[in-house]
């Protein structure tokens, strides 16, 4: 039973279910009204906060704007003192050029004063002159002799002047002329060097290979000298090289090249031309050296190379190796026997260019195959990881249409079920 004290009389009085009610609707009431007195203290401390945000926000807003005002003015005041320094310097540019034309007005003027000085000195000198002569000629009238010498020697004078002014004249064409001349040279010179410097390579090269193919006739006299046409595959120039009897001894094959840099492909076109021709001996004449080659004459791949200065040293030297080659090949030649025959085909150069076209012919045909080889490793490769992802998606398919279905509903696919136990592999 529920009782309450009476603050009064100090008795207990009992408090009926309804009066309870009645006490905790008032509590829930005052607790409700002390929330809405706390929520609304709330709002009020928020809504302050907010405003002295939003009195911060301006304030940083208007600090911000002055601050771009200030910049604003200074890149004005800037510009401005820009434009005014540029508009300065004109001004400073205008006045020095103005001074600069006073000065050559004043300096001209200057000269022409100069000058009108130096004409009123020579007017005095010639009135002095005059002077002169009207005194002499008052003087001469008492003297016909003197007066005579004195128009002799006048006549003499000008006679004098004349031929002076005629001769100075004649010097002034002469070196016109002359002048003329010269600058017609000139104009014709540089065009003709224009047109010499636009020369084709094919004509420098024709020049190259006559003055190739003369030395090589003036040095070696006993040789066949024979230029290649235009037009045929082939070296430039063919020397068949002969003993002082006239027995051919060998082939040398000249090419000349003009050209500022080297190319590699020029070996083994001579040397497929060496083999055609079944010469011995191959040489490129050029000033573009190869970088294998330090000297202004070597050896790359069985090819000679030199410059043009050393052409007939070279020959001669390659020359006397073929000559000495051909007095030992006659020697042999009395022998007669098969096996002689066959050693000397055999040590022969033309069997030695044989075996080499073959072994190159060889490099060719191996590294053409090592690289199908790995073009065809390469290909191989990706359609590998190609069927190895095709075969792992259907099996990722398979499984999880399993896991969904059941696995006793799926069929069984040959190549992705497990083997049976006794297999060594677990895979199909």
């Amino acid at each position: 039973m529920n009782t309450v004290r009476c603050k009064n009389c100090g008795e207990e009085i009992e408090i009926s279910a309804a009066l309870q009610g009645q006490i905790e609707e008032r509590i829930l009431k005052a607790e409700h009204e002390r929330h809405q007195h706390e929520l609304a203290q709330v709002k009020s401390e928020l809504a302050a906060q907010a405003e002295k945000e939003k009195a911060a926000a301006r304030a940083f807003a208007q600090k911000q704007l002055q601050g771009e005002k200030e910049l604003l003015q200074q890149q004005a005041a800037a510009e401005m003192d820009l434009a005014r320094k540029k508009l300065e310097a004109e001004i400073l540019s205008q006045q020095k050029k103005s001074e600069a034309e006073q000065e050559m007005q004043l300096k001209a003027l200057k000269e022409d004063a100069d000058n009108a000085k130096q004409t009123n000195t020579a007017l005095r000198e010639q009135l002095t002159e005059l002077t002169k002569a009207l005194r002499e000629a008052t003087n001469a009238k008492e003297n016909a002799e003197l007066d005579m010498q004195k128009k002799l020697a006048a006549e003499e004078s000008k006679i004098r002047e004349d031929a002076t002014k005629q001769a100075q004249e004649k010097q002034r064409l002469d070196l016109a002329a002359r002048d003329k001349t010269i600058t017609d040279l000139q104009k014709s010179l540089e065009e003709a060097q224009r047109k010499a410097a636009q020369g084709s390579q094919q004509l420098q090269g024709e020049i190259m290979e006559l003055d190739l193919e003369h030395a090589l006739a003036e040095a070696f006299r006993d040789d066949d000298i024979l230029p290649v046409a235009k037009g045929v595959n082939g070296a430039d120039i063919k020397q068949v090289v002969k003993s002082p009897r006239g027995t051919a001894c060998g082939t040398m094959l000249w090419e000349i090249k003009r050209t500022k840099n080297w190319t590699d492909g020029w070996i083994p076109k001579l040397k497929e031309d060496l083999r055609n021709e079944k010469a011995h001996i191959a040489i490129i004449v050029t000033e573009a050296m190869p970088k294998q080659i330090t000297e202004d004459m070597g050896q790359l791949n069985g090819v000679w190379v030199c410059k043009p200065q050393l052409t007939i040293i070279l020959g001669m030297l390659l020359r006397k190796s073929l000559l000495d080659a051909g007095l030992q090949k006659a020697i042999a030649e009395n022998r007669g026997t098969k096996a002689e025959a066959l050693f000397t085909f055999v040590t022969s150069h033309e069997f030695s260019h044989q075996v080499e076209s073959m072994v190159e012919t060889y490099q060719d045909m191996t590294t053409q195959l090592m690289k199908e080889k790995v073009a065809y490793q390469k290909m191989w490769a990706q359609r590998e990881s190609q069927i190895q992802h095709l075969l792992l998606g259907t099996a990722n398919i398979i499984g999880s249409m399993s896991g969904h279905v059941g696995q006793g509903t799926m069929p069984k696919i040959k190549g992705l079920d497990l083997l049976e136990a006794g297999d060594d592999n677990t895979l199909l």
